[in-house]
């Protein structure tokens, strides 16, 4: 696992180095690595436990509430709450950091005024401040869904969005392929939606995330029937799929389609969903054995452990 410096987690988090040192001797649910100096170093699961404690704050919690806990434990009760109704929201804007928010800014700017130059420089730049992994779902993913809700909500045209997505979706494809050798000790992830799930976007994400943990993805993109799902996924030799499951949230499509890819693919076959609003399907997902995940910022250590427990198996 990398190693973080406080200086680094604190730009990903938005927390202050005073905040996160305090949270640490306070609340057991920390437990923070230290150099043979005694500095300390934090790794992905600590950056983890510290994005969920800053969402249980969000929604009401007090620290000293869930300070206790341990990781498993706070997932399952914010996505509990997540899953029960949609009286929580977390607003886009939300996730950013003082460090993040400029960038931002800087997108919108570049956006009210078609400047591709100025839109791409925003957003490698905010890539180099944060780093590459925790740049697509500290800033890619928030301005993603920050787009799709001005268009909502006509505070865009069609064509402003048709522009930011087309940039995206450039600065997703070429972090995919930038990571180009092929590793014969990784295992392989299927990349795919079924049918009926068109989130573009949502595809490249994971696809990024699944590279940047030591996964050969292999992407498909969207809205598959399972027999192709299937059939790719013996061929190719994958051992895992990867589905971002996003609209329509009541589709019983969805649930058939991936009841059949389990049974082609039978139950030592990997099956990671990820998506927010994809807990309305949560017990039909329970019922095929699949990993959810909701919420982004676990999703790379999700794919770590299930890699990790793959390659010993192996």
């Amino acid at each position: 696992m990398k190693e973080y410096p406080i200086r680094v987690v604190s730009k990903i988090t938005g927390l202050s180095s005073d905040q996160i040192r305090k949270w640490e001797e306070r609340y057991p649910i920390l437990k923070i690595s230290r150099s043979d100096r005694g500095s300390r170093r934090f790794n992905d699961r600590d950056l983890e436990v510290l994005q969920l404690m800053v969402e249980a704050k969000k929604i009401g919690f007090t620290l000293q509430e869930i300070g206790n806990y341990n990781i498993v434990d706070l997932k399952k009760l914010l996505n509990d709450i997540g899953a029960k109704k949609n009286k929580v929201n977390y607003p886009e804007l939300e996730q950013l950091t003082s460090s993040t928010r400029p960038y931002f800014n800087h997108c919108l700017d570049a956006l009210e005024q078609y400047n591709l130059t100025k839109l791409e420089k925003a957003i490698y730049d905010v890539a180099l401040e944060l780093g590459a992994v925790y740049v697509i779902h500290k800033f890619m993913v928030p301005f993603i869904k920050h787009i799709g809700r001005l268009w909502k909500n006509n505070k865009i045209s069609k064509s402003q969005e048709r522009f930011a997505n087309a940039v995206i979706r450039n600065y997703l494809e070429n972090y995919r392929s930038s990571f180009k050798s092929h590793n014969p000790e990784s295992p392989s992830v299927l990349i795919a939606t079924p049918k009926g799930q068109k989130a573009e976007l949502g595809c490249l994400v994971n696809a990024c995330i699944a590279v940047s943990t030591g996964w050969n993805p292999i992407y498909l993109g969207v809205d598959l029937d399972s027999g192709d799902i299937v059939e790719a996924a013996k061929s190719s030799k994958c051992v895992a799929l990867l589905s971002s499951i996003l609209f329509p949230l009541d589709d019983p499509i969805v649930i058939d389609e991936m009841k059949k890819i389990r049974k082609g693919l039978g139950n030592s076959f990997e099956i990671i969903i990820n998506g927010k609003k994809s807990s309305v399907y949560s017990s039909h997902f329970e019922k095929i054995f699949s990993h959810q995940v909701y919420d982004l910022f676990s999703l790379p250590n999700t794919l770590e452990d299930i890699k990790n427990n793959l390659m010993k198996i192996a």
